[in-house]
């Protein structure tokens, strides 16, 4: 199954010739497409797990590609919202644009396919300096800004990061993810609980965590929509299948999925609410919808980091279901926030009023987004929440308490999000001269339906269960794939 290598390899080929192509933006959009398809093929056609050698060098040794529920289910991830940011690219780019959106794309189906911690170091650090140039695209004071800020937290990050992979080669002498697993017992509790530490630092920016998600607000505000799309669907999928496969594959395999001690546990879980809190509470402060979109994700990484700490199967299947339904959630209301914000001509949702009696798709497509954020029964959301507090309250002890904040802030969550819906279908206070694009709609519509089916027909989440069950028994389902 080494072909799996065309969905690093024909992007970052794309790259250089997009510099010389003059249909710059049709061949990106090809290979974007290539991408969804050929991961559509891996989904439907091949039996699973599989190991992609590369270099004739057989593991632990050198590089290779693991294809596994779990990094299946993320590539799809990725892809898709590669696919759907090129659709809702209307404006003019270049094509260093379109070179860098294509490292991008190939950084990131690498980070969830090697099996190689030095090599997803690598792809981290190119979907960094990509993410840093599409941020500062638009070369204005707050991009400019912005994209600064955010390399300067990587790079920070990113040490911490180096640093743990540095005291993994020196201990176990390998940088295999599944051959550090299979040898993780034989560090001492003080050694791993530091290896932890310093490499859940070391993706701290990237998964939105407070309090190094400072940058992602004016991220939001300063760039377009289809970088908008990039950021929450591309970087922010890559980053939660890193925080699974590394924290609790890798890390813990041999701790019957804790972590190496209570205390680091409790230091991670305090992150991951305090995130939930403070996310939410800003969001519900805020008029201009981008900084409530940004806020709401980042509050949704802490809900999601939260149940993989969990670390047992309610929580660990919720915190997938979560990703999967905030992903078809996020990028149903960037996009069409992205044409309110066109017909009414500003990003405050205070003059959103009676775009919906106008547009009663988008309006209804937006309204199913944000129940299912809120958490609402026959919405995927509701469907993630509720396995991830079944997996709280079976652990009980403070995580009851911890229960009842979500619960509380869900509150918040709704108050603000069915305010903005509800201003939708206000009486309109002045004519819109423009109405919303077919393929915006087309696409709200095919998500939003996704988000009520998973909703109504929770049995469709089994390959949740499957990619769960993989962290949880990684000896079998990961370990034993690769190194024979």
């Amino acid at each position: 199954m080494n072909s799996v290598l065309f969905l690093v390899v024909i992007p970052l080929l794309g790259t250089f010739i997009s510099l010389f192509n003059k249909k710059v933006k049709e061949m990106t959009f090809l290979i974007t497409l290539f991408n969804e398809l050929f991961t559509i093929y891996i989904m439907t056609s091949v039996s699973l797990p599989k190991l992609a050698i590369i270099g004739g060098f057989i593991p632990p040794y050198g590089i290779n590609f693991v294809l596994t529920d779990l990094s299946v289910l993320f590539i799809f991830l990725v892809n898709t919202a590669g696919l759907i940011s090129m659709f809702v690219n209307n404006e003019k780019k270049s094509s260093k644009f379109y070179s860098v959106y294509l490292v991008l794309l190939a950084a990131n189906n690498g980070l969830v396919l090697t099996g190689d911690l030095f090599n997803m170091f690598i792809f981290l650090e190119l979907s960094t300096f990509a993410i840093t140039a599409l941020i500062t695209y638009k070369k204005n004071k707050v991009s400019s800004g912005t994209g600064i800020k955010y390399l300067i937290l990587s790079s920070v990050s990113s040490s911490f990061l180096l640093i743990g992979i540095g005291i993994i080669y020196k201990t176990l002498g390998t940088l295999n993810i599944a051959d550090i697993a299979g040898k993780i017992n034989l560090l001492s509790a003080p050694t791993l609980s530091l290896i932890i530490l310093l490499i859940f630092a070391g993706i701290l920016v990237e998964i939105e965590i407070f309090p190094f998600n400072i940058w992602v607000p004016k991220a939001y505000i300063s760039a377009d929509l289809s970088v908008n799309v990039m950021l929450f669907g591309i970087l922010g999928s890559s980053a939660s299948y890193v925080m699974a496969r590394v924290i609790f594959t890798m890390l813990s395999v041999n701790h019957d999925g804790k972590l190496a001690n209570l205390g680091l546990r409790n230091v991670i879980t305090i992150f991951a609410v305090l995130t939930i809190i403070i996310s939410e509470l800003a969001a519900y402060s805020e008029k201009k919808m981008k900084k409530i979109l940004a806020f709401s994700s980042m509050g949704q990484m802490g809900l999601i980091l939260y149940g993989f700490i969990l670390a047992n199967k309610d929580g660990i299947i919720g915190a997938l279901i979560l990703v999967t339904a905030n992903f078809l959630s996020k990028i149903v209301l960037l996009i069409l926030n992205g044409e309110f914000e066109k017909i009414s001509g500003s990003d405050d949702y205070r003059y959103y009023k009676g775009i919906g009696r106008d547009n009663k798709i988008a309006g209804i497509a937006f309204t199913i987004a944000a129940l299912s954020l809120m958490g609402i029964p026959l919405t995927a959301g509701f469907i993630g929440k509720l396995n991830l507090i079944e997996g709280a309250v079976s652990l009980g002890g403070i995580n009851l308490y911890i229960v009842a904040a979500i619960l509380a802030v869900s509150v918040v969550e709704g108050i603000y999000f069915l305010k903005i819906s509800h201003s939708l279908f206000l009486p309109k206070e002045k004519e819109f001269d423009s109405s919303i694009k077919y393929s915006t709609l087309f696409i709200a519509l095919i998500l939003s339906a996704l988000i009520v089916i998973i909703g109504l027909l929770p049995n469709i989440t089994n390959n949740f269960v499957n990619a769960a069950n993989e962290i949880l028994n990684s000896t079998n389902n990961y370990i034993n794939v690769i190194i024979h």
